[in-house]
């Protein structure tokens, strides 16, 4: 019986879902005091909206692949598994919302 946890696709999954709270800080400082301090202008709303967007995307494919090989893991992998998957729903909470900041932030600068 060959196992699939050592599959390429479920350690990327595992990866995917930390690098979604990985970017979090990322868009704190696009917020708060980054390149662009706030995001009062097109820069720093197009940074905004490719950091949620990368948070929503990482958040989801990873759980995605983490699904898929959660039955043949072994009980430590799945615990490993569940919680990263926890922490990619957090990471998917805070890409939406930067994503909604950054839309909202870009259409008041296009209308001013």
């Amino acid at each position: 019986m060959e196992e699939r946890t050592n599959s390429p696709q479920f350690k990327s999954g595992m990866l995917l879902c930390g690098l979604s709270i990985v970017l979090i800080p990322v868009g704190f400082l696009a917020i708060g005091g980054g390149p662009c301090a706030g995001p009062n202008n097109a820069l720093g709303s197009a940074i905004l909206l490719s950091i949620g967007l990368g948070c929503a995307a990482g958040a989801l494919l990873g759980s995605a692949r983490v699904v898929r090989g959660f039955r043949a893991a072994t009980n430590p992998l799945r615990l490993a598994a569940v919680a990263s998957v926890c922490c990619a729903g957090l990471g998917l909470f805070a890409g939406l919302l930067y994503l909604y900041i950054g839309a909202e932030a870009l259409q008041a600068y296009l209308r001013y």
